[in-house]
């Protein structure tokens, strides 16, 4: 598809359209040279596409692809919630996958090798092992130099949040000009989820005169986000963990795999089966779901642990046959199960996570030394027994990273704040979400205070993790204009091994 200054759709996968708008990579200084951001569009059923409103959606990230999100699931998901009346716009944002500049950094190399790298690095650390603590750092840091040398001389510093969002307002007035309207009076109309309410908030702080309709859902705090510590995002995950023991007890021995007697029980085993897996990996030599002799570890399952987090609905039965296969307490141990997951579970674009993070956090916390790096580990470990090793290295990757975004695209997290939006966003967060607390929600909607906060009595990342008629209820009602009474909490019909969470 051509890309083009106006918006220009093109029929595309059989049933959506799309289109590329070439946009300036500073647009205070339009001289600097342009990019091409990538759209797709699922039509409106009800109204004519032309002339249905466009809710433009983001997956989270950063580095999630907004395009392959509405051409699988998430396409369905979001309709079912907003219902027929809306054109849903994905979109790639700067550095994402159809869309520009190439954050590559290992340009020139097979796939092999980024996919190898990542496999070495994307796994959480062993912080008993001196070993893995310092291998971790040393890596980060030859990470850091290898991209800032790959992308001295290019765009790359030009693919942050704070241009995404100037990217959304963009389009908002390009779709409103090919509609025959005005663009200085187009309004934004979003929906974010995880790090897509980052964008969303920075997007309404940025221009709180042009929100239509904004959603934030699984939300970030984005003053600890721009700050680069994600120092606040754990407090919840062992609540989360908790809440796998006592689901696994509620659904009793025929449904839940790893069950005993109590919940602390089953999360007792849990522990000693993790801490097996430390003094003894597990081979692995089915070749259903190996091509070679391979360890199952103790990184693998704690990487896991945190993965089934994410979708409890889907995945807690899945970890419980894990844990009940590599335990060893009726039949030998056995990798397979968590072998399988793994190999099911969705990678994330490691290239374009760390670079977008660390662009938006300019530098701002530097772990420059090994004595901060285990100083920040400790840290991190106070705030959660289960997940600290899988997530504590997030901050890492900026290490030693020296791309930096002009100062015209530096945002600040304590400026995500707004006394007015032209109309009132509207935040969701679950009542147990391992990445995203319910108190970050509060803390971001207290910044915008004419917002509303609606809870969703849930386990698991973002209200989309889990149906709730409830909250499908309100946030159709809230596109047609109409806010949730204040203090709203939404029960949903999900129940973890009972029902699986599918739409």
């Amino acid at each position: 598809i051509t890309p083009s200054t106006d918006l220009h759709w093109t029929p595309c996968y059989d049933n959506f359209t799309c289109a590329r708008l070439t946009v300036p990579l500073d647009y205070t200084d339009p001289s600097i040279g342009t990019v091409a951001v990538a759209y797709i569009r699922k039509a409106s059923t009800s109204k004519p596409i032309d002339s249905a409103e466009s809710i433009m959606f983001n997956p989270g990230g950063p580095g999630d692809s907004g395009i392959d999100a509405i051409l699988s699931d998430y396409g369905n998901m979001i309709a079912s919630y907003i219902g027929p009346d809306y054109n849903i716009i994905g979109f790639d944002p700067r550095g994402v996958n159809n869309t520009g500049p190439d954050f590559d950094c290992f340009r020139g190399s097979p796939p092999s090798v980024a996919a190898e790298f990542a496999r070495r690095f994307q796994r959480p650390i062993d912080s008993k092992s001196k070993d893995s603590i310092a291998d971790i750092f040393e890596l980060s840091g030859g990470f850091g130099d290898w991209c800032s040398h790959v992308h001295a001389n290019d765009s790359v510093k030009y693919a942050n949040t704070p241009a995404v969002a100037r990217d959304m307002l963009n389009f908002a007035e390009k779709n409103a000009e090919a509609q025959g309207k005005k663009a200085a009076e187009a309004k934004v109309w979003y929906w974010g989820i995880s790090y897509g309410s980052v964008l969303g908030a920075t997007f309404s702080a940025l221009f709180p005169d042009r929100v239509g309709r904004v959603v934030l859902d699984g939300v970030m705090d984005a003053e600890d986000y721009y700050r680069g510590t994600w120092k606040t995002a754990l407090v919840d995950s062992d609540k989360a963990v908790q809440a796998f023991g006592q689901a696994c007890h509620n659904a009793g021995p025929g449904r839940c795999a790893f069950y005993f007697n109590t919940p602390d029980t089953i999360l007792a085993n849990m522990r000693i089966v993790l801490e097996s897996m430390r003094k003894q990996p597990v081979v692995v030599t089915d070749p259903v779901v190996t091509d070679s002799p391979r360890l199952a570890t103790y990184e693998d399952l704690t990487f896991m642990v945190a993965s089934a987090l994410y979708t409890p609905y889907q995945y807690f039965p899945v970890l419980a046959q894990i844990f009940s296969d590599l335990s060893g307490f009726q039949a030998p141990r056995n990798g397979s199960s968590l072998f399988q997951a793994l190999a099911s579970d969705p990678q994330t674009a490691y290239g374009t996570f760390a670079t977008i993070g660390c662009l938006d956090a300019a530098g701002r916390y530097n772990l420059s030394s090994i004595a901060k790096w285990e100083a920040h580990i400790a840290e991190v470990q106070k705030t959660t027994e289960w997940v600290s090793e899988t997530f504590v290295s997030a901050p890492l990757l900026c290490r030693q990273m020296s791309i930096v975004p002009p100062k015209s695209q530096q945002f600040h997290g304590e400026e995500a704040v707004a006394s007015r939006t032209s109309f009132p966003i509207l935040f969701i967060g679950n009542t147990i979400d391992l990445v995203t607390p319910h108190r970050s929600a509060q803390k971001m909607s207290d910044q915008f205070p004419s917002s509303v906060l609606l809870t969703q009595k849930s386990v698991g990342h973002t209200s989309l993790s889990s149906w709730s008629r409830c909250t499908a209820k309100y946030v159709r009602a809230y596109f047609r204009g109409t806010l949730p009474p204040m203090n709203t909490t939404c029960e949903v019909e999900t129940i973890p091994f009972f029902t699986d969470g599918a739409f």
